[in-house]
């Protein structure tokens, strides 16, 4: 009844690196395939279950790392593990939701891929959610901005934080369907599409909490949002949304319902 997360990040690595052994060994004949941990080359901080990626270091050892291995083997194919990294000194690390989507950026932006593509269960970036909108249909392109903010709040096909890789060295970014292959899919990119509607899509976040902070003590004294977000940001609370009022009187915050206890209790000794 004990598992620090160190330990829960090493443990959690093994499927990663077990699958993509066997399909690098099940392709090699016909592809050349060849299996890559990602672990000699993805950097991170010792974040354990979310880890940061350093990316300084990342890319210099990614491009290093692949360079050798095309220079000894030309045609190969790579077959990389998602979702793992290590940190400096070698603790295997895992870098969160979507980690396998997140390292197929990270990659591709490291050694200046043409195309980053990502293989889901759904046809692209749909505008809506299916199951509530069954009239959602999937949108065919996409800019990155619009991108994140859709997954940002709540659309579950891709995580934020995959796209950022890819802005950083404007490489595009497409979503295609294992199970569908033939469908064009999402291209997510620089260019923005003028396609005559309001709006790109609409999505929805739950298990939200909303606090206020209000008092007359906070009007016209500078610094009392930077307490706030501060406070917050140092016991890990991530902030969703923020709304002032034009008074000063009064600050809205949203945050996920598992933080809001720690939020009101980091708030109220901040300001007691």
């Amino acid at each position: 009844r004990h598992c620090p997360l160190r330990a829960l990040d090493m443990t959690a690595s093994f499927g990663e690196r077990l699958s993509a052994l066997i399909v690098a060994a099940y392709l090699a004949p016909a592809a050349r395939a060849v299996f890559v941990d990602a672990r000699d080359f993805l950097v991170t901080d010792d974040q354990f279950t979310s880890a940061g990626v350093l990316f300084a270091k990342t890319n210099r050892r990614a491009r290093a790392h692949f360079a050798r291995l095309f220079r000894a083997a030309p045609r190969a194919m790579p077959v990389v593990t998602g979702f793992i990294g290590a940190t400096e000194d070698g603790q295997t690390t895992t870098i969160g939701r979507n980690g396998s989507d997140y390292s197929a950026a990270i990659v591709g932006a490291a050694v200046g891929a043409s195309m980053i593509e990502i293989w889901t269960d759904v046809d692209g970036v749909l505008s809506a959610d299916p199951r509530v909108v069954p009239a959602a249909f999937v949108l065919p392109a996409m800019t990155y901005e619009e991108a994140m903010e859709l997954s940002y709040f709540g659309a579950k096909v891709l995580h934020s934080a995959t796209i950022a890789p890819a802005v950083a060295k404007r490489i595009p970014i497409r979503i295609k369907n294992t199970f569908n292959p033939s469908a064009p899919g999402t291209l997510i990119s620089r260019k923005a599409e003028d396609d005559g509607k309001l709006a790109k899509g609409i999505t929805s976040v739950g298990e939200l909490a909303l606090l206020t902070l209000r008092g007359p003590g906070m009007v016209g004294v500078p610094g009392v949002a930077g307490r706030v977000f501060g406070t917050l940001a140092s016991r890990g609370v991530n902030v969703v949304l923020i709304s002032q009022a034009s008074s000063e009187h009064t600050i809205c915050f949203g945050v996920q319902s598992a933080d809001a206890t720690r939020a009101i209790d980091a708030i109220r000794q901040a300001f007691q």
